[in-house]
């Protein structure tokens, strides 16, 4: 798998670490971290090899993304496949727990183990031992994962890549822009002695470091360490990846036209400027970021067409960085976003910022740390080995959160107008000529220097107004009148004005709590047209503002805390989720209230709704996966799922038909308030009292027909087939089976299992044995618990000339288990991931808020779930079977994606 990793090289850990981390190095010279988590579940290792895209010529581009493909294949103690059949055991995932990503700087092997049982990491740390020296590079494997590392290649190319591609380069420097994907003649070209030799060269236990975060000990864990990979060794002497100059400014002011290709378009003016220096400097840079993309936020939130406008240090090198100001705008704004842009940085440079906004900044970077200490209660070890990877490849110390909130108030002191000017004088010299890059295809590089001077040379402007405070009160208290007790702890609570608030108290995430809302009608319960409207509402809502304040005001007047909120329309209600911390439920559910109250659909709206329509024009035209979704839910569901997929819908729509769906339908029948987690009840009956429940009472549904479930009764006799306008080498295919919904946990339970199944064996068979995809998809279409048909469907996107064959052998594969049932290894070695993945959503809080806040009820939703994982640890290959014979032997529903233009020679 391909990453960007952040540039900066880091050897030695920064003096300041978490006070719980133990450095060390085995006998090999293999540095290893470790990081004990305890009584948090499983283990997570990464092992960071410190070679990536840099160490490759010309002639070898991709080869050590290639390599890392490879460490799946077979090894010294490993046949192909063995090791995910190994971890499966464990009950870890292939392509979930057990990954790999390669960067500039950086090749970085995942893997996550569910328990911290000595066998399974025993195991982990022999594959690991054979990544550093035991991969055997064998002649048909290698020819097999090249197709696999063409498809990943073909898979991640985006619409706008080459812009943006010519972007980096002309901003930064040439080799930036290299994808460590490589090039397909260098890939074709490469050799198993190719490979060998650039892993023998550059893995090595001093080229390396370990991490570890988890439940473990790590005297012991480190005696386990140098017993399993103390002996892998380097051979000669140590190599070091090339060094690049930094890059220099430029002679003479330069500009770049790009031709107009992303949605939205993106326009950048960059100077190249001296890293600041020590720890002092590095929170200065930072509040003066966070001053400066407050204003530029206001900014571009007054403007028609710019939809963003932000500053940063976008190149840090060894002694230079470049820093840009980056633009998001509409079809020909990029030079007018630049300027405004510009006025704003000229008004700081001139005038500096006020000791109020850096206060504010200040208070942000307290808040963010504050933030962290409950983030890292309830990370789990995955996460955990994450951020303590991302941190040593980016050269930053991991910190514990109280350390941050210590470096904060340290670089804190001092911190004047004066200095931040002096700050950013250093970030955006004047003298440092700058570089130009407009997506925009009516203007010339002349006309665009020749503006961005004029600009720079004329009237200074006044920054843009900051927003005024807002007064969120909704009323006066509600009242609860009604109080009962539930299983486990938990109570319902009723209002006055008929809002229902469940409670459960838990300490599974000190100083978290999950919230969910439920309001208003079901999907079906609505007509067609308005389920569409209300569709697009829900997903515009979060970043529509209040009718008293913009979203960009929000965010700026509540930048001391996290107000996020996702909304969904479902089968029972509009559901809204968030989680916030312990002491910000009140504030937060206050914001979310008056969204759902008075929701801010403006112009900015549709300005927002036009940029959707032409960016899913964009992705139906060139993107054959989207175009293959598109074509099926218009066919199957042309008035519902069609619609929302149809770019038309939103050039329709207008803002008073959001707001109308929202105020009316949507405001209608009960609503019920979910919360769980570090929040007492008295804390949760005052912060739904001050919100929801200060609310005037819903008027009851309209008395309105249920339209029927979902079915696939429109499939037509062949295929789906629609012609895409992008890349002539891309493809894809969508093949569903379908059948009416699954009744009772076992046979529930066997279609989890059967999908799992045909995932494994898809991806065996297009993956490891032809080489043809690099991730197949394998879902249910359709939720267990809701009343519609469901599909088994399957997704791949080979190339061009590989679709047909492709959707053949998925085809086949599923017809394999048509004929025979699959062998209970098999069965085993997808039930283990799927209970360890189950047992784990029970320890986290947002899976009992789900529960809790179901429209089953407590009890049911809490046994439907506990059945299920009984009923997937009992499933049998007999079960299995069972269900596939009538569900695969029908014809499926085939959706084909091909390109509209003749295949021509890959660049």
């Amino acid at each position: 798998m391909l990453v960007g990793m952040p540039g900066a090289k880091a050897d030695e850990p920064a003096a300041e670490v978490h006070p719980d981390l133990v450095i060390g190095e085995l006998s090999n010279g293999l540095e290893y971290q470790i990081l004990p988590l305890d009584g948090r579940e499983g283990v997570a290792f990464r092992l960071l090899v410190w070679v990536g895209g840099q160490a490759e010529t010309d002639d070898n581009r991709g080869i050590a993304h290639f390599v890392e493909h490879m460490a799946f294949r077979t090894t010294r103690r490993f046949a192909d496949g063995e090791m995910d059949q190994a971890m499966a055991q464990a009950g870890a995932a292939f392509g979930r727990d057990h990954v790999a990503y390669t960067g500039r700087w950086t090749t970085t092997y995942h893997l996550d183990l569910p328990s911290r049982d000595p066998g399974a990491i025993a195991t982990g740390l022999e594959w690991l031992r054979d990544v550093g020296d035991g991969l055997s590079f064998l002649p048909a494997e290698v020819s097999a994962e090249r197709g696999v590392v063409l498809a990943e290649r073909l898979d991640r190319t985006w619409t706008g890549q080459e812009v943006e591609e010519q972007e980096t380069a002309f901003h930064f420097r040439p080799e930036d822009s290299l994808s460590p994907g490589g090039a397909v003649v260098t890939l074709r070209a490469m050799t198993p002695a190719d490979l060998k030799a650039f892993h023998g060269k550059w893995y090595r236990p001093d080229r390396a470091l370990l991490v570890v975060a988890g439940d473990v000990e790590p005297e012991a864990l480190v005696a386990e360490l140098e017993r399993r990979l103390g002996g892998w060794a380097g051979a000669g002497e140590r190599p070091r990846m090339a060094d690049t100059p930094d890059p220099e400014p430029p002679p003479a002011p330069v500009a770049l036209i790009l031709p107009p290709t992303r949605l939205p378009a993106e326009s950048m003016a960059c100077r190249n400027a001296l890293v600041p220096e020590g720890e002092t400097a590095g929170l200065a840079e930072d509040i003066l970021l966070e001053i400066l993309n407050r204003r530029l936020a206001r900014a571009a939130a007054a403007a028609r067409g710019v939809y963003s406008l932000e500053f940063g240090t976008t190149g840090r090198y060894e002694t230079r960085q470049v820093a840009c100001l980056m633009a998001s705008h509409g079809p020909q704004k990029g030079l007018e976003a630049l300027i405004l842009a510009q006025g704003e940085l000229r008004a700081f440079a001139a005038h500096g910022p006020e000791q109020g906004e850096i206060d504010a900044a200040v208070a942000e970077q307290r808040a963010r740390a504050r933030g962290a200490l409950t983030e890292r209660a309830s990370a789990t070890a995955a996460q955990t080995a994450d951020e303590l990877v991302y941190s040593i490849a980016g050269g930053e110390p991991f910190l514990h959160p109280h350390q941050m909130m210590r470096r904060v108030s340290r670089g804190a002191v001092g911190l004047t107008p004066e200095r931040l000017r002096q700050t950013f004088a250093a970030l955006w010299p004047q003298d440092a000529l700058p570089t130009l890059s407009v997506e925009d295809a009516g203007l010339s590089a002349e006309a665009v220097v020749s503006g961005w001077g004029a600009a720079a040379a004329g009237p200074l402007p006044s920054p843009t107004a900051a927003p005024q405070p807002i007064d969120l009160d909704l009323g006066p208290a509600g009242k609860v009148i009604r109080r009962e007790d539930l299983a486990q702890g938990a109570t319902r609570l009723t209002f006055a004005n008929g809002l229902v608030l469940n409670h459960l108290a838990s300490d599974r995430a000190p100083g978290s709590v999950e919230m969910i809302i439920r309001q208003g009608p079901g999907a079906r319960q609505l007509s067609a047209d308005d389920f569409v409207t209300a569709s697009v509402a829900s997903s515009i809502l979060p970043y529509a503002g209040i009718e008293a304040a913009s979203y960009a005001a929000l965010q700026e007047l509540n930048g001391q805390w996290s107000w996020d909120f996702d909304v969904s329309l479902g089968e029972h209600g509009l559901f809204v989720t968030a989680r916030s911390f312990a002491d910000q439920v009140a504030p937060h559910l206050a914001l979310i209230t008056a969204h759902l109250a008075t929701p801010g659909f403006s112009d900015e709206t549709a300005d927002q709704m036009a940029l959707m329509a032409a960016h899913m024009q964009q992705e139906l035209e060139l993107n054959p996966a989207e175009a293959a979704a598109a074509a099926f839910a218009r066919t199957i569901w042309p008035a519902t799922a069609g619609a929302i997929r149809d770019p038309d819908t939103y050039r329709r729509m207008t803002p008073e038909d959001l707001k109308r769906v929202m105020t009316t339908q949507m405001a209608s029948g009960p609503v019920e308030l979910t919360l769980v987690g570090d929040i007492s009840e008295a804390e949760a009956i005052a912060a739904a009292a001050a919100t929801l429940g200060a609310r005037q009472r819903r008027p009851p549904l309209a008395p309105t027909p249920e339209r029927p479930p979902l079915t696939y009764a429109r499939a037509p006799d062949g295929p789906i087939e629609v012609a895409h306008q992008g890349s002539a080498e891309r493809a894809a295919a969508r093949i569903y089976w379908t059948r009416p919904p699954v009744e009772g946990e076992k046979d529930q339970a066997a279609a989890l299992v059967l999908s799992e199944l045909m995932e494994l064996a898809v991806t065996d068979e297009t993956r490891r044995r032809r080489g043809q995809t690099y991730s197949p998809v394998v879902d249910l279409d359709g939720g267990l618990e809701d009343p519609h048909d469901i599909a088994i469907y399957v997704e791949v996107t080979p190339d061009a000339e590989s679709l047909d064959a492709v959707t053949d052998a998925v085809r086949q594969t599923a017809q394999g288990f048509v004929e025979a049932p699959p062998s209970p290894a098999a069965i085993d070695q997808v039930v283990r991931p799927l209970l360890a993945q189950l047992e784990a959503a029970r320890l986290i809080d947002s899976y009992w808020a789900m529960a809790l806040g179901s429209p089953f009820g407590w009890d049911t939703a809490r046994k439907a779930v506990d059945d299920l994982a009984a009923a997937v640890a009992e499933v049998t290959p007999a079960d299995v079977h069972a269900l596939a014979v009538p569900w695969l032997s029908a014809p499926p529903i085939l959706v084909l994606a091909r390109p509209a233009a003749p295949l021509g020679d890959a660049q």
